[in-house]
């Protein structure tokens, strides 16, 4: 669809796939926003017309241009946008709803002005799973935050589940959380569409020295979380036996909270462009998630850049990786820093690390799987049930 989304003959219901989202996808700096991009690169791929809702009301040049580039048309005003649903809502034949605000936003006009269009609720990840875990972490360790966290995870679940009885399909990016879904909505139609990643990195070789990497998009509260409970308490514990070990924690919009973490063995470059000289000094990643929900594109990312990682159990969920073959995992601060200590130490454990877990990572997050679920649902396009 170049040009203005309303430019040329209409086009038959299957050919056009709307995607709604908070924002435009911004790749270089959150896992969901790349996990959207490699979704949208396939649907053009596959020569379907792609129009972009941002929510947000807000069109960045940079990211805005990358869509158009691909040949995305990009929708900016919110009434623009319904009066594109009501002037050429015949046009969609798929309506890619992500998260759940976005998708409750304009859910009723698609379904009133673009009746016949199949609906697809993007989770990207439960959102109420993640919320629920940060309302127990706060309840454990007293906050005063604990309630507010708890009925806000309850508005979100009660939402969610709305959005998966009122779609056709709903999106998932785990076998984990599709049973979770399935169990709590009977008869949904619920598929796993996972992050999405690209061929490793050939012939990198183990960083010298004993840089320990974090990334994450701050706003987003685990990984805040993260970065405190690593910087506190954990690289403390690794310092002891490995006394020139670093922490680098790599990422976009870090707050004041995350920044102040700067000092002896912790720096806070902020947002990097470009993360591949990044992870080509790192020994070893690192993602100690307490709460969360959702693949994690932080694992991914570095084992595509064939870089060993120890987390938590939760960091791994649904990536069927296993503890001491393709990663370290644990959840106390002591088993994390001694995980830490022994890639810091070991050549062999970090060579042995990284050859399983890349050809795991390339069987169960290539760009074929990915694939395969898009062209399931562009053949359903166009056949809503309801």
């Amino acid at each position: 669809m170049p040009g203005s989304p309303g430019a040329g003959p209409a086009a038959a219901p299957a050919d056009v796939v709307l995607v709604v989202d908070h924002q435009l996808p911004t790749p270089d700096r959150d896992s969901g926003s790349l996990r959207l991009t490699r979704m949208i690169e396939q649907l053009t791929a596959l020569d379907r017309q792609v129009l972009f809702f941002p929510s947000d009301g807000r069109a960045e040049p940079r990211y805005a241009d990358r869509l158009r580039r691909q040949g995305v048309a990009v929708l900016v005003d919110q009434e623009q946008q319904v009066r594109f649903l009501r002037d050429q809502g015949h046009r969609i034949g798929l309506a890619l709803l992500c998260r759940p605000q976005p998708a409750l936003r304009l859910l009723g006009e698609i379904r009133d002005l673009a009746a016949h269009c199949t609906v697809v609720y993007d989770t990207v990840d439960l959102h109420f799973r993640r919320l629920g875990g940060q309302a127990a972490l706060a309840e454990r360790d007293g906050r005063t935050d604990r309630f507010r966290l708890r009925a806000q995870a309850e508005t979100v679940r009660a939402l969610e589940l709305l959005l998966v009885r009122e779609s056709e399909v709903t999106l998932v990016v785990s076998a984990e959380e599709r049973a979770h879904l399935e169990s709590l909505v009977p008869g949904a139609d619920v598929r796993v569409l996972s992050n999405i990643h690209a061929p490793v990195v050939a012939g990198a070789a183990p960083a010298e020295g004993a840089r320990v990497l974090f990334v994450g998009h701050y706003q987003h509260a685990p990984n805040a979380d993260a970065a405190r409970w690593l910087a506190r308490e954990i690289m403390p514990l690794v310092r002891r036996e490995v006394p020139e070990a670093v922490l680098d924690l790599v990422g976009s919009s870090a707050p004041e909270e995350v920044t102040s973490l700067a000092g002896e063995g912790v720096v806070v470059p902020g947002w990097v462009p470009d993360l591949g000289p990044v992870y080509a000094r790192a020994r070893v990643a690192v993602a100690p998630l307490r709460f969360g929900a959702g693949v994690k594109g932080k694992v991914g990312e570095a084992l595509e850049h064939q870089v060993p990682v120890v987390g938590t159990t939760l960091a791994f969920e649904g990536m069927g990786l296993e503890h001491d073959c393709h990663v370290l995992m644990a959840d106390t601060a002591e088993d994390l820093a001694a995980h830490l200590v022994r890639v810091l130490r070991d050549d062999a454990l970090h060579g042995s690390l990284v050859r399983r877990a890349v050809p795991r990572l390339r069987d169960r997050f290539g760009p074929e799987e990915a694939r395969r679920t898009l062209l399931g649902l562009l053949a359903e396009a166009g056949r809503a049930r309801r």
